[in-house]
């Protein structure tokens, strides 16, 4: 199990360079002609697929094939992703109140993307018949 973690925290690596590949995408071209608000609204839903596709590629190459270690790797992705998150916001020079409503689920979508990263190897290993 811990080389599949070791590995999976690999993908996570990789998800996390394809996102920001995909954000940096989406505010050139996107945000300028649709505004940051509508290009963030079209650009949630293709990070969504992004981790999916990353997830469902490279979920067998873990090794992880129990609904515990997937759902281990998945808290793991999560803790990582909402860490990430915040440290990018704090370096784009982010308050403390754009923080906390990053991280407040009625008004971020941190939340969102940590429950998503949960639940992506999981979902992952069963599309793939793999759990």
């Amino acid at each position: 199990m811990v080389l599949g973690l070791a590995r999976g925290l690999l993908v996570w690596l990789l998800i996390m360079v394809v996102e920001s590949v995909h954000g940096v995408l989406r505010g050139l071209v996107l945000a300028p002609r649709l505004g940051e608000e509508a290009s963030s609204r079209m650009g949630w839903p293709v990070g969504l697929l992004l981790v999916l596709l990353v997830s469902y590629l490279a979920i067998r190459w873990t090794g992880l094939r129990s609904t515990k270690a997937l759902l281990v790797l998945g808290l793991i992705w999560a803790v990582l992703t909402a860490v990430f998150e915040v440290a990018v916001g704090l370096a784009r020079g982010m308050g403390q109140d754009g923080i906390l409503a990053a991280l407040n689920p009625a008004t971020g979508t941190i939340p969102y993307s940590a429950l998503v990263m949960l639940l992506a190897p999981l979902v992952a290993a069963r599309l793939r018949g793999v759990a």
